[in-house]
């Protein structure tokens, strides 16, 4: 992190993998860093940094970490995926003991594919290599929705949040939209 005001850096995190994603947790102290070599490393930010100390800690997931997204609703959780296709749900306060729910059924080997959540975070979205679209119930793992209606891999994602201004479209509000090589698509359900 770079202090923009005093041009000093504060926290360097040197590690011998590429980041493809990272994201801040919801209070906003903490970042989440997805590596290739299949880590998530998670960094305190209001900790001072100690000159060749190691003061984050990490997890693994078993392949390189290509989304992250950090709830809302629930402040201590964050989803991660990997290009294996696992996706899993991780609490910051028990990393140690793995994840508290995975997500089974994607399908992926090599491409960075994004998550959706709904703006109730009940529901966790992606897109597979197959092409596919999968709904999971965030709590339960149990997969809701699988088809395949474009030719393309599904893989930037984005649902509106809820509630205010943010919802400029009235027909538009409750569906996500869905990006790929095709184009753009939009998905509602009743």
């Amino acid at each position: 992190m770079l202090d923009i005001e005093t041009k000093e850096r504060s926290w360097v995190l040197r590690c011998k993998s590429d980041a493809l994603s990272v994201q801040f947790d919801q209070s906003g102290k903490s970042i989440l860093c997805g590596l290739r070599n299949g880590s998530i490393s998670t960094v305190d930010t209001r900790q001072k940094q100690i000159r060749g100390a190691h003061n984050y800690s990490t997890i693994s997931m078993p392949s390189s970490v290509c989304c992250l997204v950090s709830l809302e609703h629930w402040d201590q959780y964050f989803l991660a995926s990997s290009m294996d296709g696992s996706i899993r749900l991780y609490d910051h306060r028990l990393t140690h003991r793995g994840p508290v729910q995975s997500y089974e059924g994607n399908v992926n080997s090599h491409t960075r594919i994004d998550l959706g959540v709904d703006p109730s975070e009940k529901v966790v979205m992606s897109g597979g290599e197959d092409c596919y679209l999968r709904l999971w119930n965030i709590k339960s793992g149990e997969m809701l929705f699988k088809e395949r209606f474009m030719d393309t891999v599904p893989s930037a994602v984005c649902w509106p949040k809820s509630g205010g201004d943010a919802c400029y479209w009235q027909d538009h509000c409750s569906g996500a939209w869905l990006g790929s090589y095709e184009g753009i698509f939009y998905m509602d359900w009743l």
